[in-house]
């Protein structure tokens, strides 16, 4: 998922804000418009930022850099190891404001400037519109638009269903009629032992999958919690809601407030087949959720 390695490079970009350990650790390579229309870029430190979402850069307001801001805003934000390449599209701003100059202000900066209020010391500010990163451990890869919902992480909901040993002709079916498109899919025998207890006649009953219908990515799998059983009493369906958090702590505090009153499938665990962290419940209203931090499908 897009917003996994997004996180990720936003980590990376963190570590080089404020960096004052010397060499190129702390630097992003700047690329604007000269007067001809070339692209010129420079090496310069970060001072800080957020996530890839905004950085912010030094300068002086009389250098070739601020100038040609004044005439075309554009710009690319590139950082790039043998590990990682972390190429960003946007706008750039002169920040003028005094405040967001001193918190952006930090001590290498005495080399250069007396302090934020010096006249001499000129803040630039980097949007992030398009993205395009790559991680070389996992060939981990992302190339999009930072929309809203990415610069500001929320919480991921995504319809799910449920079927009873006949996932894999579900699937079949909604590829040939809605041309749906299948991104993942583990079967009972991809799973962890600790996770899941089956017949070998079930071992390509799928555990979970995920597929896009039109715009919308809804995740199937067989009944591997055995939850439909109850479905002839009323007490569960095969439809359920999928809520994936940016965080452990995040889901476990959504578990503490959902778990009273409700039915628990699965209780929380850590480090399952496919996330880090996960819990099933029919609340007490009979609405059956999956909570998931940390996917790695």
């Amino acid at each position: 998922m897009n917003q996994n390695i997004i996180k990720r490079a936003g980590e990376v970009v963190a570590s080089k804000a404020n960096y004052v350990g010397g060499g190129m650790e702390g630097y992003a390579v700047l690329s604007l418009l000269d007067e001809n229309g070339y692209p010129t870029a420079s090496a310069l430190t970060i001072a800080k930022a957020d996530g890839i979402n905004w950085m912010t850069f030094a300068t002086s307001p009389d250098s070739n850099k601020a100038q040609r801001i004044a005439v075309c805003n554009r710009a690319s934000v590139c950082i790039a190891t043998s590990e990682y390449n972390i190429t960003l599209v946007g706008t750039v701003e002169i920040v003028t404001d005094i405040t967001a100059k001193q918190d952006s202000w930090f001590e290498l900066m005495t080399h250069m400037w007396s302090g934020p209020d010096d006249p001499a010391f000129c803040l630039l500010r980097f949007h992030t519109e398009r993205y395009n990163l790559f991680f070389a451990d996992d060939e981990s890869e992302a190339v999009g638009i930072l929309k809203e919902a990415e610069k500001k992480p929320m919480l991921t909901l995504t319809p799910g269903l449920a079927f009873r040993g006949q996932c894999n002709q579900a699937i079949e079916l909604y590829k040939k009629a809605f041309g749906a498109e299948l991104i993942t899919k583990l079967h009972y025998s991809d799973a962890d032992p600790k996770d899941l207890q089956y017949e070998e006649s079930e071992k390509d009953f799928v555990f979970y999958a995920e597929m896009v219908i039109g715009n919308r990515l809804i995740s199937l799998g067989d009944d591997a919690e055995g939850i439909l059983k109850e479905n002839t009493q009323g007490k569960a369906s095969p439809v359920s809601l999928l809520v994936e958090f940016e965080s452990v702590e995040e889901l476990c505090a959504a578990y503490e407030s959902m778990a009273n009153g409700a039915t628990i499938v699965t209780p929380l665990g850590n480090d399952t087949t496919y996330c880090s962290a996960y819990a099933s419940l029919v609340d007490k209203f009979g609405i059956h959720w999956d909570f998931m931090s940390g996917y790695t499908g």
